[in-house]
């Protein structure tokens, strides 16, 4: 008798929580963090996921669909040993060089529980 009413207990309290675990559903939305835009739509460049073991973000590239830990697009970061090793950043399709982060490179994923919005 004992075991039946833990039973049904055990069933009630899963009724009553089952649809709080439909509201907490994650969801990503997208933030660049010098045009501060943000969307739920995917942008076109690669955006990184967080590492959580080393802490240190990475990329899928979409070409190849392989996981890496540099960006897979043409900005590359660089360090300039006449500057004291600071770091700037490098096209190398454009050629083009510069100490301003670009906007490419400022995506970020932010997750959110539905019950957030």
């Amino acid at each position: 008798r004992g075991m039946t009413l833990r039973l049904v207990l055990l069933a009630v309290l899963a009724l009553v929580l089952a649809p709080l675990a439909v509201l907490a559903i994650e969801r990503e939305y997208y933030w660049n963090d010098i045009t501060n835009v943000t969307t739920w739509d995917l942008p076109k460049v690669p955006v990184p996921f967080h590492d959580e073991k080393s802490g240190n973000k990475y990329y899928v590239d979409p070409k190849t669909g392989e996981t890496t830990w540099e960006y897979p697009g043409p900005w590359k970061t660089m360090k300039s040993e006449e500057h004291g090793d600071r770091e700037y950043f490098h096209n190398i399709e454009t050629k083009e060089s510069t100490w301003e982060k670009p906007e490419d490179l400022a995506w970020h994923r932010v997750k959110v529980q539905d019950d957030e919005l």
